[in-house]
């Protein structure tokens, strides 16, 4: 809207209807219901307008000032005047608030699907996250700040044509003078709304760190080693300064937007008492009956008060419709991130000698980078065979297992895909579990189940699969059983060891019942004679699939059948445990090392 190159007036006035717009269509019946209470609250305006008027002048030209029958009509209209703004009032406020959620509901709605669908490239982008989190932020809160401005511009457009109709009965030609009261307010509307913006978007990498250090401030996995290292004071230091570049940006562009509504409101200022000066004189010329002057005092200061009103709403929405803007941008981003991404690649009837999955050629760079990561590699993973890969940090392992999960494409080469193991839209279906699983704060159902959303409610899957990894042995011990939340921040909740956190995320790979199981050191943070254990019995457990493993200790990977070495990205040697040992090449030398070094501990 407001980068469309239209005229600042244009621009306020197409924010404005378009604000109008989405709350309509967010929240149609609150809509309607606010537009009901604002008829009602100006019909009660008038009333109060009109009936006081009418007091006053019985009160001047009453015979007798103790006989109150000639003025009850009017004490009438004055209380059911009152009575018609003060219930709109308070039925507007709930429908504002009702109003704010739907349409907060909505535009964080809209973010979270938009974060949840880019690539994975897109979403480690530095610039995205700041554009997320900015967009994330502003959704939350400009919807309030959207339907607050609406509400107060539809009572004060409604006040402030009560106010200029009472006006013109008392002296039209005042009307267009109190009106030009908006003109100063409007005119630094456009200035202020942009100030505002581009301040927000300046300090929003400052605002991620700080959000950050908050985290590790308060954070429960991080409390134990920030403080066992003493970190705390040095990191609240740091979120401190943070907090004041923050809260220093904020102050500049609040004291340039104060000098300026500064200005407006000595202009409005002045324009509101030059009319009441006027009206003054009309009064004391006996122009303007004493009653009627002082009526037309009231409905100036209404109608002032009302123009100004409108014009803090248009400005008002003229600064949320920047970030609405922005917000809109953010989607367009994102579909313009899809639509210029690898489109899936093609399942075959049968993929090249029988593979589930087949890597051919395969070249990769991360996004940034300017040293590939992967070079030429070409792999076949087959139903029933374990294919493990090895190398040192860095030579790329990690890299195929999320080419194959398709979290990224490939920038050469080409992955295909036995068409009767896809899943829908050609993607494939692969079980997986990473070095880093997720440990959700769910219950124990919940972290297998999500293995396959599909079938969230198959509590017969759900608990086969935990006794196909093991895992039933502790979480039918729990108080609530499956239904107990892993996490002791929820009240009844528990904390999982970290061996049995290893058997619940195998339990969440069987619940997916892929052809494809992908395991990159799942198990690295247990000793290495666990670690074997656990390897033996997942490969065992999906002796059907096509498994990939990946592990830094060559020990357990010595029973697979095939075995790739990696080097900077490239495969430098393949083949069983056997055949490389008698090669006496990368892997020999490799596994002869650690197992020394391993044997040295034993034996300390």
């Amino acid at each position: 809207m407001s980068g469309s190159g239209r005229a600042p007036g244009a621009s306020l006035v197409s924010n404005t209807v378009e604000a109008i717009r989405l709350i309509r269509r967010t929240a149609p019946r609150e809509y309607v219901l606010l537009l009901v209470c604002t008829i009602v609250s100006g019909i009660g305006l008038v009333l109060l307008l009109v009936a006081g008027r009418e007091l006053i002048r019985d009160l001047t030209v009453a015979d007798r000032p103790d006989d109150i029958g000639p003025l009850v009509p009017s004490l009438v209209g004055v209380a059911v005047g009152t009575g018609l703004t003060t219930l709109a009032s308070a039925v507007q406020a709930e429908v504002r608030w009702l109003m704010a959620h739907l349409v907060e509901r909505q535009s964080v709605t809209t973010v979270v699907d938009v974060a949840s669908a880019v690539s994975l490239a897109e979403l480690e982008s530095p610039d995205f996250q700041d554009h997320l989190q900015r967009t994330l932020r502003q959704a939350a809160q400009r919807p309030w700040d959207l339907v607050q401005a609406v509400s107060q511009l539809a009572g004060a457009a409604v006040g402030g044509l009560v106010g200029a109709v009472v006006l013109a009965t008392v002296e039209p030609w005042l009307v267009p003078a109190a009106l030009l009261v908006g003109l100063p307010v409007l005119l630094v509307a456009g200035r202020n709304s942009r100030a505002m913006f581009v301040a927000v978007s300046a300090i929003t990498p400052i605002n991620r760190e700080r959000e950050y250090l908050q985290e590790l401030l308060t954070g429960r996995d991080e409390a134990k080693e920030i403080r066992a290292f003493e970190s705390v004071e040095h990191l609240r230091q740091r979120y401190e300064q943070r907090y004041d570049d923050e809260i220093e940006g904020f102050r500049a562009v609040s004291r340039l937007r104060s000098r300026r509504l500064l200005l407006a409101g000595v202009g409005a200022t002045v324009i509101t008492v030059a009319t009441l000066a006027v009206l003054v004189g009309l009064s004391i010329d006996g122009r303007v009956p004493l009653a009627d002057a002082a009526i037309g005092a009231v409905a100036v200061q209404q109608l002032t008060t009302r123009v100004r009103g409108i014009g803090g709403s248009i400005s008002s929405i003229q600064e949320s419709s920047l970030f609405l803007d922005d917000h809109a941008a953010f989607v367009d981003r994102a579909h313009r991130a899809r639509a210029g991404s690898t489109s899936p690649a093609p399942a075959r009837t049968a993929a090249p000698d029988g593979a589930a999955v087949a890597l051919d050629d395969v070249s990769f760079t991360y996004p940034g980078a300017t040293v590939p990561a992967l070079r030429g590699v070409s792999l076949a993973l087959r139903p029933g065979r374990v294919t493990a890969l090895v190398g040192a940090n860095g030579s790329g392992k990690t890299t195929i297992a999320k080419l194959i999960c398709r979290l990224y494409d490939p920038d050469g080469g080409a992955i295909t895909w036995d068409a009767a193991l896809t899943g829908s839209g050609g993607l494939p279906r692969v079980g997986v579990i990473f070095q880093d699983f997720l440990r959700y704060q769910l219950s124990a159902h919940d972290n297998i189940a999500l293995g396959d959303s599909r079938r969230h409610v198959d509590r017969a899957g759900v608990e086969a699969s935990a006794r196909a990894s093991g895992a039933d042995t502790f979480l039918t011990r729990l108080a609530r059983g499956l239904d107990t939340w892993l996490s002791p921040a929820f009240e009844g909740g528990t904390d999982l060891s970290v061996g049995q956190w290893q058997r619940v995320a195998m339990a969440r790979a069987v619940f997916r019942d892929a052809p494809v199981v992908v395991l990159d050191e799942p198990t690295a943070a247990l000793d290495p004679l666990a670690e074997r254990e656990m390897i033996d019995g997942t490969t065992a457990l999906f002796g059907d699939r096509a498994v990939l493993v990946i592990s830094h200790r060559f020990a357990n990977v010595v029973n697979a059948d095939d075995i790739v070495v990696l080097s900077e990205g490239e495969i430098v040697e393949r083949g069983t445990h056997e055949t490389l040992m008698a090669r006496g090449g990368t892997y020999a030398e490799m596994y002869t090392t650690q197992a020394a070094a391993f044997g040295a501990e034993r034996h300390a």
